[in-house]
């Protein structure tokens, strides 16, 4: 897959464009091409890149997308963006992760597009910066940028993918899944399906057959389909701040733990009882061992006492008779 090269201040553009009324042309070449690739590929890996005279200069792209307003407000502007992003130059970002965060990090143009203090050419700054296009843009919403799943699909998908279960001879789900369903029993009162996955129905199923195989898969599995951060496209989950990798990570815990590597397979009354065994509470996986977030994609589901929903879930055996 090929890299977008853009530069910071051109997703600010984008969004002021927004804002303005645009909803397919920008009103200029360069920021058509990286709306419409962004928005046809929210997974689409974008680089950030921008002048500066530091360790970082073997980024530079150069001046040739410059705007007016100064040389100097430029490489300015772009730093501005970068240090409210918590990134670096060159860093590179699946496209709906970046511009996700540049929802939740960057909410006005002030000190960043505009120039306070006396004026001159290197600082005339950008002549939109106080028009409020760029926070009507924001507050149109970050699905004005970035395409996502229709309630419609989601909610075909949950009735279709519901169904893949139950009628499924073994089960497919990745390791850590194993926990965030003991989570969930441990924290409903009732049983019952819910929208955003399939916690529920695996569960249902264990409940009627106890034997049933369980096989542990890389990457998204059975629970996935519904939610609104999977991407049916490609099978991969597209939460914020690629929380596929943090999950892939807690899915090499449990699997390291229980001593085991995808593609195992496992009555699922035996498979808990690995996985009981092996975990007594979540604090290894979902909470990096210590509660501590290290950075923006490295989140945790639990604090650093892990959670009390898995432990209730555990001490209940998730229902399975005979466990």
């Amino acid at each position: 897959m090929s890299i977008l090269k853009i530069r910071p201040y051109q997703l600010m553009c984008i969004v002021c464009k927004l804002g303005e009324g645009a909803t397919a042309d920008m009103g200029n070449l360069r920021l058509n091409e990286i709306f419409h690739a962004i928005r046809g590929n929210p997974l689409l890996p974008v680089r950030l890149r921008c002048n500066v005279n530091s360790l970082f200069r073997f980024q530079n792209p150069g001046p040739a997308e410059d705007t007016p307003g100064g040389e100097l407000f430029n490489v300015k502007r772009d730093l501005e963006i970068l240090m409210r992003l918590g990134m670096m130059p060159g860093d590179t970002w699946p496209a709906t992760d970046l511009v996700r965060r540049l929802y939740e990090h960057v909410n006005t143009t002030h000190g960043i597009c505009d120039c306070d203090g006396p004026s001159s050419p290197e600082w005339a700054g950008c002549p939109r910066a106080e028009s409020g296009f760029y926070e009507k843009g924001l507050a149109l919403g970050f699905d004005t940028f970035i395409r996502r799943r229709t309630f419609d699909e989601m909610e075909r998908t949950k009735r279709d993918s519901a169904r893949t279960v139950y009628e499924a001879s073994t089960l497919r789900i990745r390791p850590h899944h194993l926990m965030c369903m003991t989570c969930f029993y441990g924290r409903m009162g009732t049983l019952a399906p819910i929208a955003p996955d399939n916690l529920y129905e695996p569960i249902d199923v264990i409940h009627q057959n106890p034997q049933i195989p369980i096989t542990l898969v890389n990457g998204c599995c059975m629970v996935c389909p519904p939610c609104p951060e999977y991407d049916p496209a490609t099978n991969l989950c597209a939460g914020f701040c690629s929380m596929g990798l943090r999950d892939e990570r807690k899915d090499l815990v449990v699997l390291q733990r229980m001593g085991m590597k995808y593609g195992d397979t496992l009555p699922a009354r035996e498979m808990f009882r690995r996985l009981f065994a092996a975990f007594e509470t979540t604090v290894l996986v979902c909470s990096n061992g210590d509660g501590i977030v290290r950075g923006p994609g490295w989140t945790t589901c639990d604090g650093p006492e892990g959670n009390a929903a898995y432990v209730k879930g555990r001490a209940a055996k998730l229902g399975i008779s005979g466990l």
